[in-house]
């Protein structure tokens, strides 16, 4: 009976009753073994649940409702309370995506989470590393890789990742490296999460992770840029390039301002 929801008290004053009615409460309370001071309290309780009924008269006295028909009823109240629930929740309607950064510090915890992007992806990874974060998620790396996922790495140093498809991006880490005095690495996974960080020569590493479009996005672009310049670069010429710059204000302003 506890387990329907009746209290210790309540189950053992219904038994008693079962065994002895009509009953006044303090036979009731001796029976069933309840201290008289809470007798009168449990009957109402169960008075109130339809499990007893009581007489009009002085002094009052307690009778049980038949067990059958007590939990019919019980049974027939929870059956209605459940299929009102199941037709409420199948209402339920599922909340948009909720963008979430989680603002990452230490280098092993940035490191795992790294590491968690790219055991999460399904369809594509974009990473920008260096040779010593590179060669620690390589297993991961290539396990994806290996289940489809289509991976590209851009290396700020030259360092053979064992995927299809890199690059070494060394020059591109040194403008970076020069700019923060730190290592700016980015993993970016199924365009649907980024992890961002500055992972300091001494070890001291801060770093973001979010599934924030807009900053995935911009992640994104930042590897794909990247990428595209060192191969314009390597096309073209390096004396070409400049001259281009050169003669392009707006391009010069941005080389001189990165």
């Amino acid at each position: 009976m506890t387990s329907l929801g009746f209290s210790s008290y309540e189950a053992k004053a219904y038994f008693a009753l079962l065994q002895k009615n009509p009953a006044i409460g303090y036979e009731v309370s001796k029976v069933a073994r309840i201290p008289t001071s809470k007798i009168y309290e449990t009957l109402t309780n169960l008075k109130n649940k339809g499990a007893i009924i009581s007489s009009s008269s002085e002094p009052v006295y307690y009778s049980p409702i038949d067990p059958k028909i007590l939990f019919h009823k019980i049974k027939n109240e929870f059956v209605t309370k459940i299929e009102d629930l199941e037709s409420q929740l199948k209402q339920v309607q599922p909340i948009p995506n909720i963008d979430i950064t989680w603002n990452l510090s230490e280098y092993q915890t940035v490191l795992e989470k790294m590491i968690d992007v790219i055991n999460n992806a399904s369809e594509f990874l974009l990473l920008s590393i260096w040779p010593k974060e590179a060669s620690i998620m390589k297993k991961h790396i290539i396990l994806a890789e290996n289940r489809g996922v289509k991976v590209i790495v851009g290396t700020f140093g030259d360092y053979d990742i064992g995927c299809k498809e890199t690059i070494n991006l060394e020059t591109c880490g040194i403008t970076s490296e020069k700019r923060l005095g730190k290592h700016l690495t980015v993993v970016v996974g199924d365009s649907k999460e980024v992890v961002i960080s500055e992972i300091g020569g001494t070890g001291d590493t801060i770093g973001v992770w979010t599934n924030t479009d807009c900053v995935v996005l911009t992640a994104k672009e930042y590897i794909k840029h990247d990428i595209w310049g060192k191969i314009l670069v390597d096309t073209i010429g390096i004396e070409r390039f400049n001259d281009l710059c050169n003669n392009n204000n707006m391009l010069s302003y941005l080389i001189q301002n990165r």
